[in-house]
């Protein structure tokens, strides 16, 4: 394979560009920048709030909408989640890796009908973050190796920086 080249920055890519396997690494980049994405908002939305940036814990649409709505809230966040895993069975992911990205789905959506104590675990367990993060490891051992994948730490490349246009993308080879 060739060596990957970095895009100049992130773009969140709102509406998927297609829905079917992606023909060219061009297709494959906007389906994997569709899908994190998907999983920053609906797990870490705070931290594109200025007064909420710096916070050590973010909360996202997933999280505020189980909370919101009594008893079928946390199957909301879950059918918005499998969504995510649907797009990622565009990338020939494993039926093993499918799995546990279910698993990651079905702990989160039950820890949300807890009482009490849901509401936090849904905030401090971000399934769809965990499932990006099990996409990228395929993506990284796959075909698609050539697609832009930015240091987990940094969700938008550090917020600020995309916000503003500057770039802090890496290749490929993104260090966990």
């Amino acid at each position: 394979m060739s060596t990957p080249t970095p895009s100049t920055n992130f773009k969140p890519v709102l509406f998927p560009p297609f829905l079917r396997t992606p023909r060219n690494p061009k297709e494959g980049q906007r389906l994997y920048d569709h899908i994190r994405t998907c999983a920053f908002y609906l797990d870490a939305f705070t931290a594109l709030m200025p007064s909420l940036r710096e916070s050590p814990v973010h909360v996202g649409l997933e999280p505020l909408i189980a909370a919101s709505v009594p008893i079928i809230g946390p199957f909301i966040g879950a059918v918005m989640a499998l969504y995510i895993v649907l797009l990622c069975t565009f990338f020939g992911v494993s039926l093993d890796l499918i799995g546990r990205m279910l698993v990651n789905i079905v702990i989160d959506m039950f820890a949300g009908w807890i009482p009490v104590i849901g509401p936090i675990v849904d905030v401090s367990f971000k399934a769809n973050l965990a499932n990006l993060s099990l996409l990228e490891g395929h993506l990284k051992r796959s075909k698609w190796a050539v697609l832009t994948i930015p240091p987990p730490q940094r969700w938008f490349g550090g917020l600020g920086d995309f916000f503003s246009g500057r770039s802090s993308r890496t290749s490929g080879q993104a260090s966990y």
